[in-house]
């Protein structure tokens, strides 16, 4: 414990020594270090407003699931109903197409 607390020590020392050191051009070099911090915490914050719009967008659609969900319903019944409607009409069509065919086929067979 004796040699941890000299090295923490000594490891300050040396660090506050170092970081007031500056080069030829005047930079001192913990410099570029700050500016990459600088650019993560700014692509961080851009990080974190993209997600919150994509919870908002995931929040809106979550919102609006039940209005589609009623309105595919409501098309889907409408379909159905239309189905119903015309299935007799569909009927009649097939029946004379059924007439027709047969009709062409007795007055096309060669004798």
């Amino acid at each position: 414990m004796k040699h941890f607390l000299l090295g923490t020590i000594l490891g300050a020392a040396v660090g506050t020594v170092f970081s007031c050191m500056k080069d030829s051009e005047g930079n001192r070099p913990g410099k570029p270090l700050k500016d990459e911090f600088d650019a993560f915490k700014h692509e961080t914050s851009r990080f974190n407003q993209a997600l919150q719009k994509a919870k908002k967008a995931s929040q809106d659609l979550n919102d609006q699931m039940p209005q589609a969900e009623r309105t595919i319903s409501d098309i889907s019944d409408n379909i159905e109903k239309y189905s119903r409607h015309i299935e007799p009409t569909v009927d009649k069509i097939k029946q004379k197409s059924d007439q027709l065919n047969q009709d062409f086929g007795e007055n096309n067979i060669v004798k």
